[in-house]
């Protein structure tokens, strides 16, 4: 390939990736912002813009393809961790028999029932806590 050749594949080739890296007006203008330095669209300068940008290119394919292996493996392990809980919950279920509920309701009974009488003794402690109270009050307003 001689040189005309190359020079023909360059010129069909696009200047700069779509969507990756700075154009080289970009960086023309940018120099001249921060350096206060005008570069001329042909100084060799900005070849360095060009084997950067293409670096982005390739860097975004290699995340592209990190991306894609991710999240097929997330979804291969998500898919795994679901099986297994579904699979679980259903042994549970099946496990819990009859009696087992009959069971649970009795003890949930017995609780509600312990649960009332200890309300009463708590409101007639209340009610002997109050009296004391007035009693120590009106012995000390007598004294």
């Amino acid at each position: 390939m001689d040189c005309q050749d190359s020079l023909q594949t360059a010129q069909a080739m696009p200047e700069l990736p779509d969507g990756v890296g700075l154009s080289l007006e970009e960086v023309r203008t940018l120099l001249a912002l921060k350096n206060s330095t005008s570069v001329s669209p042909d100084d060799p300068i900005l070849m360095i813009v060009t084997v950067l940008n293409a670096f982005l290119a390739e860097e975004e394919k290699l995340l592209d393809r990190h991306r894609k292996a991710l999240t097929a493996i997330l979804t291969e392990r998500t898919d795994g961790y679901v099986k297994a809980v579904e699979q679980t919950t259903t042994h549970l279920g099946e496990s819990l028999s009859s009696g087992s509920a009959k069971e649970m309701s009795r003890l949930f009974s017995e609780n509600i029932g312990r649960m009332e009488r200890f309300n009463s003794s708590l409101f007639w402690l209340t009610a002997i806590v109050t009296a004391a109270a007035l009693v120590n009050v009106a012995i000390f307003i007598w004294r």
